[in-house]
């Protein structure tokens, strides 16, 4: 989950359309900011009020297509049905419906104008990437998506949307330094959208520290003192979390158990993003999590977030034994990877 953008996903919803054409759409059109949620909200109930929110917006799309089937805003309302479709999907971590790609059959019909063809072609690779939202996606499958989003750049130069689509391929790149970075760096030559800019110089920020030190010191909640050169001779895992992210939850159990499966010969520390100190308390003793966790109560903005560049969780690293950053993404076969920086095979 990134540091929060407005989410274009999330769209608003209307009880029911019952007006003329114009109406209806603005219905649909007003609550595009989403179903107002916020970092006080449990895991669970954003949950349900997400999934909530897109049945919503699925009943308001599709009383708008039968109603005003012929409206010049009925191949946008055939988008955002295709990805409020997939976003439920990947919400309850189900197969993607076939029913969208009748959908954008039907969009396809009424691309009859080189602006819609190009929506047409972004939103196809948006769904590709939609795709693989909560699964890791094979290295084949990335490559192929970064090849898609360069098709498109070359068929569309000068599209705005280019620099947000790059900046989301590199994302995928953590396994390809060089090839995560010329992506960040010609994503952030194009874009004109701050809030990009500074998502990107956060991204490459990181990448910095790859292959170098990594200068970590804090206070754990249990008063240890923490600092990553005394653990030299070991390899440690590194993982910025909350407990109002479901996959930073399963993050640091999976890294978790791959560290301690490795043996005295690795260590694990967390860095909480949490708002909250009681429910991050509630989650560490739940699970039996008894490495040492930092928080400070300020999230995003607080000095180890901003100093490390880190603006999405789960962000998981790993040390290897002279405290060198080698990954950024310790979830990309943690085992596997722990093991190489212990000197196995």
């Amino acid at each position: 989950m990134h540091r929060p953008i407005v989410c274009a996903l999330f769209f608003c919803t209307a009880s029911l359309l019952a007006g003329d054409a114009r109406e209806d759409w603005a219905a649909i059109t007003a609550l595009d900011v989403g179903p107002g949620l916020t970092q006080k909200h449990t895991a669970a109930e954003m949950y349900e009020q997400s999934l909530a929110h897109t049945a919503k917006q699925e009943k308001s799309l599709r009383a708008f297509l039968a109603a005003h089937s012929a409206d010049t805003n009925a191949f946008e309302a055939l988008l955002r049905l295709t990805r409020v479709l997939d976003l439920r999907a990947d919400m309850k971590a189900e197969p993607q419906s076939p029913e969208v790609l009748g959908i954008f059959q039907k969009a396809s019909q009424l691309a009859t104008t080189t602006s819609r063809e190009t929506e047409l072609e972004f939103a196809l690779v948006g769904r590709r990437m939609r795709k693989w939202r909560s699964t890791r996606p094979p290295v084949e499958e990335r490559r192929a998506l970064l090849d898609q989003a360069r098709q498109f750049e070359n068929a569309h130069p000068g599209e705005r949307r280019i620099p947000s689509l790059l900046a989301e391929i590199a994302s995928l790149f953590d396994f390809d330094p060089a090839t995560k970075e010329a992506l960040l760096l010609r994503a952030k030559k194009l874009t004109k959208d701050p809030d990009l800019t500074a998502q990107i110089t956060d991204d490459l920020r990181r990448l910095a520290f790859l292959g170098k030190p990594l200068p970590l010191r804090f206070t754990a909640l249990d008063g240890r003192r923490v600092d990553v050169k005394e653990w030299r001779g070991k390899v440690v895992g590194i993982v910025f979390f909350a407990t109002w992210s479901l996959p930073s939850k399963t993050a640091i159990l999976d890294l978790k158990r791959a560290i301690e499966a490795a043996g005295p010969g690795a260590e694990l520390a967390a860095i909480s993003l949490d708002a909250e100190r009681d429910a991050l308390d509630d989650f560490l003793r739940a699970k039996g999590i008894t490495c040492p966790v930092t928080w400070d109560g300020k999230g995003w903005d607080g000095p180890l977030m901003r100093a490390l560049g880190i603006n999405s969780v789960p962000t998981t690293w790993l040390l290897d034994k002279n405290g060198i950053l080698r990954s950024l993404d310790a979830l990309e076969d943690p085992d596997g990877q722990i093991r190489k920086l212990l000197g196995g095979k």
